[in-house]
């Protein structure tokens, strides 16, 4: 009875040991969160008020509370081309505002993120840590560094006051900015979404990443219905196979200057759009509704 006992013992022993063994060697895949600017509405009465907020981490529509002390700017442009900048509150929430609709055609909401660090290191027993400090923060701590960023992210949305704007307001002027080649308020089920890339006020030709997902494609973090996909010429070209509202988003890195090189090892910029295409409504009104 002692043998067989001691037995299942060792094999329990060993199952635990394996378990945890392969979850300690099993690669983990690591994203920053990414931010994106929506509206409760795509299309608004004139004269009517509608709030903002956001999506921050790693799940659509709505993930994490974000920081007031992340936000550099939330900002409206208007269709008279002007730019409303929105107070933004020192606390941890979907930082929500109320935007008043009061003249008619395109507006465009936007925001930037103030720059921060972001480094995934092995600490010295052999553990992943994750943390907000530049890699010399950590330097005590750490046996080795995977990843270290330098993160600028910049979000924007387009919503339209009673008809669109004669003249589609496609860029207001992001560091890092996707701009539409049409009018995005317009598309439809089945049509193609063309976008440029803009640097610094500039066409961007360089390489860089984009994906992209839709509301209720999937609950998993970063499960996203376009997998990441490679840009070399400034273009991306998506076409559009669902209505609902979409999240897209395009990253560039690029190596530290040498100067920095004790503080990150690349720098990320990360634009974001989100866009809404509209569907039919699926069942009639029922009376006294």
């Amino acid at each position: 009875m002692n043998k067989r006992k001691n037995k299942m013992l060792k094999v329990v022993r060993w199952a635990v040991i394996t378990v945890f063994a392969a979850a300690f060697l099993m690669p983990v895949v690591v994203h920053a969160h990414s931010i994106f600017i929506q509206s409760s509405r795509y299309n608004v009465d004139l004269g009517k008020s509608s709030p903002l907020f956001f999506c921050y981490g790693h799940r659509v529509p709505v993930d994490d509370g974000v920081r007031g002390s992340k936000l550099k700017s939330v900002a409206v442009h208007t269709p008279a081309d002007g730019v409303k900048a929105i107070k933004v509150r020192n606390e941890i929430s979907l930082q929500s505002y109320m935007v008043i609709y009061d003249q008619p055609g395109t507006y465009v909401l936007t925001a930037e993120t103030n720059p921060g660090f972001y480094t995934v290191y092995i600490d010295k027993k052999g553990r992943e840590r994750h943390t907000i400090k530049p890699m010399q923060a950590v330097k005590e701590d750490a046996a080795e560094i995977k990843k270290s960023f330098f993160s600028e992210q910049y979000t924007k949305t387009y919503v339209v006051c009673d008809e669109a704007s004669l003249k589609f307001p496609a860029m207001v002027g992001l560091d890092v900015e996707l701009v539409p080649l049409s009018d995005i308020t317009k598309l439809k089920k089945g049509d193609t979404l063309k976008l440029q890339v803009y640097h610094n006020g500039k066409p961007y030709l360089g390489e860089g990443q984009w994906d992209a997902t839709y509301n209720g494609y999937s609950t998993q973090p970063e499960d996203m219905f376009i997998q990441k996909r490679k840009m070399s010429n400034g273009l991306i070209f998506m076409p559009i196979e669902k209505t609902g509202r979409w999240f897209l988003r395009f990253s560039i890195n690029t190596p530290a200057p040498e100067d920095e090189k004790d503080r990150y090892l690349q720098k990320k910029q990360t634009s974001t759009i989100v866009f809404e295409i509209a569907n039919d409504k699926m069942r009639p009104m029922v009376k006294g509704h």
